[in-house]
């Protein structure tokens, strides 16, 4: 159970629980619009902070217009957030799931590393990225 605001007021207001004091909304609090999420802000947080030069929707195919949530191109790395946990996802559709794999394989044959992140995973995006990056800078 979710103890809202506006679910301790209505207690209170019935009798049922003595006044709770509820904190004030604090004047610059910071909201993360619900396209983005926190799982996402989280990946954008690290690929500023990594100084590597990335960019957001990137198409890498002209014929069937794939996109990446965020590439790499340097080291042609792919990084993908998978929206599966949200209500509507297409990526859950059996059609939607086979589109991701087919543009999944076509990256891979041309060469892309993808990396691909939920919310259970998207923490590990730091490690992984520094592990890509150090091996592609080894084999030079």
């Amino acid at each position: 159970m979710t103890w809202s605001k506006a679910l301790l007021q209505k207690l209170a207001k019935d009798g049922m629980i003595k006044s709770v004091f509820i904190p004030p909304e604090p004047k610059n609090k910071v909201v993360i619009p619900k396209e983005i999420g926190p799982y996402k802000l989280h990946i954008i947080s690290v690929l500023k902070k990594s100084g590597l030069d990335f960019k957001e929707e990137y198409q890498f195919d002209e014929v069937r217009k794939f996109r990446f949530d965020w590439a790499i191109e340097e080291y042609r790395i792919a990084i993908e957030y998978e929206g599966i946990f949200s209500e509507k996802s297409g990526h859950t559709t059996i059609s939607g799931y086979t589109k991701d794999i087919t543009k999944y394989n076509l990256a891979t044959k041309l060469g892309w590393k993808i990396l691909r992140y939920t919310a259970d995973n998207y923490l590990e995006i730091e490690n992984d990225l520094k592990l890509l990056i150090e091996k592609n800078e080894y084999n030079k």
